[in-house]
């Protein structure tokens, strides 16, 4: 795998974490609201198939039933827990770019700092 493919793939990592962390927020923003139906963003299987498709949006069919201030709590926990999750992750990608930049800014500086 080319450098390049590398940076196509972790770029479509990034907006698919940084999608996923405004849906969780939109779903923890409408937890009490009637009828709402929590969303969740499915990316991983796109960037498996590396099929070109962008991040889907879909309902989130594991919701906790929220007809109850326990079921609500539930929920919030659940999405608190997705959100850090996921913030986890970005940071991680993250940190992997900032250690190859800095193997590049090496090379070319021939050792040199």
């Amino acid at each position: 795998m080319q450098i390049g493919s590398v940076s196509n793939v972790v770029t479509q990592a990034l907006d698919g974490l940084t999608l996923r962390q405004q849906v969780i927020a939109q779903n923890i923003a409408n937890l009490n609201t009637p009828g709402y139906t929590p969303l969740r963003v499915d990316f991983e299987s796109a960037l498996q198939g590396m099929e070109g498709a962008g991040p889907l949006i879909l309902p989130d069919t594991r919701m906790t039933p929220t007809g109850s201030p326990s079921g609500a709590a539930a929920e919030l926990s659940r999405q608190v827990s997705q959100l850090a999750d996921t913030a986890l992750r970005y940071q991680t990608l993250i940190k992997g770019i900032n250690k190859q930049l800095a193997i590049m800014q090496l090379v070319v500086s021939d050792g040199r700092r």
